[in-house]
């Protein structure tokens, strides 16, 4: 009789339904614009989120303001993540490349937007504004070469920055593009993440450079088709949500007609087009709640900007995507983001500063 207890008891047990699990992760951009101002107010921000204990943190980009793009720049960052006491997963912003700048320009305009430019300050920075330098590209500092450092730095392998690691399923190693290494992919708790490489200022795209341009179309290959890639690995695992992180910024105020409910930045043929688009019908389509991430302009933010509305009988389109723009510099916060699988809306969301 006892035995037949217990083995209702382990039975019953097992009928139970298991709870998913919950866990929680942070993410943040746009951090240290004013070195002297900000790394003291980062450092404490960094002690904040460790105390929180995230499975993970996820930086969008922008590491940095006018500051040169060099290897020991980089390196310098990589030392900042390693002060994290657990993963850190980061997508590089335009500040680390795609806006690199020549050394004096970058002293030339730190001393222009803190109000006190010089003469030669003025001399410098006035005629890159206009035609002719623009069309040269004149003042910027070979960003392709700053993004190669940044493959070379921090996707060097498989895995994750930050005072601990984990693995990542880097791009080139699953596909036939190669370069983007940046564009990375695991899973947590049900929960399929992928990282993006596409910076504000356009994506990257600089139609009066031959190679600018090259690159921006070749990686915005590469985007859409890891966006294809990481619905279908949510659909292989009958994953409970997707998150999808990126620096740009692609939606601004503004009504996008029956594209989206907020206005493209760019518009219908600018340089996120095809991302948004890609994002929009393959979420959509994976029906269940889908999460991206942005940082670039420096304002905290949580909306549904693909949800169209089909008036007051037929639900919203889009409506199970969600987005979350972290703050920015010089409001240096983070946003824990907790994850609950068991609940129909998955994601919440708590600022974190110290």
């Amino acid at each position: 009789m006892r035995r037949f207890a217990a083995v209702l008891g382990v039975l019953m047990l097992l009928a139970q339904p298991v709870r998913a699990e919950t866990f929680s992760f942070v993410a943040l951009g746009d951090t240290a614009y004013n070195p002297a101002v900000d790394y003291p107010v980062y450092e404490a921000l960094i002690a904040r989120i460790n105390k929180a204990k995230p499975a993970f943190s996820i930086h969008v980009g922008d590491t940095w303001g006018a500051l040169p793009c060099t290897e020991d720049q980089h390196r310098s960052i990589l030392g900042w993540f390693a002060k994290y006491d657990h993963p850190v997963v980061y997508t590089p912003g335009d500040n680390e490349w795609a806006d690199c700048r020549k050394a004096d320009v970058l002293e030339a305009y730190s001393r222009f937007v803190s109000g006190k430019p010089t003469p030669a300050d003025l001399a410098l920075l006035l005629p890159l504004r206009g035609l002719d330098a623009g069309m040269t590209s004149a003042g910027y500092d070979d960003p392709l070469a700053s993004l190669g450092l940044i493959r070379k730095v921090f996707f060097a392998r498989p895995q994750s920055v930050g005072g601990k690691t984990m693995p990542l399923v880097r791009q080139p190693d699953v596909s036939a593009f190669k370069d983007t290494a940046e564009n990375t992919r695991w899973e947590k708790g049900g929960v399929v993440f992928a990282t993006l490489s596409a910076p504000g200022s356009s994506n990257g795209f600089l139609m009066q450079n031959e190679a600018r341009a090259a690159e921006a179309i070749a990686r915005n290959r590469a985007n859409v088709d890891w966006i294809k890639a990481t619905f279908a690995e949510a659909k292989a695992r009958n994953a409970k949500a997707v998150v999808i992180s990126l620096q740009a910024a692609m939606f601004v105020d503004g009504e996008g007609g029956e594209f989206s409910g907020k206005e493209l930045r760019g518009g219908f043929e600018g340089p996120y087009y095809w991302l948004a688009l890609a994002i929009r019908d393959l979420g959509g389509r994976f029906g269940k709640p889908v999460l991206l991430i942005n940082g670039d302009f420096h304002d905290f933010i949580v909306d549904r900007p693909f949800m169209v509305s089909q008036g007051e009988v037929k639900p919203p389109l889009y409506g199970n995507i969600t987005r979350l723009q972290v703050y920015g510099a010089p409001e240096l916060k983070a946003v824990r983001v907790g994850v609950d699988t068991d609940t129909p809306w998955v994601f919440s969301f708590e600022p974190l500063h110290d």
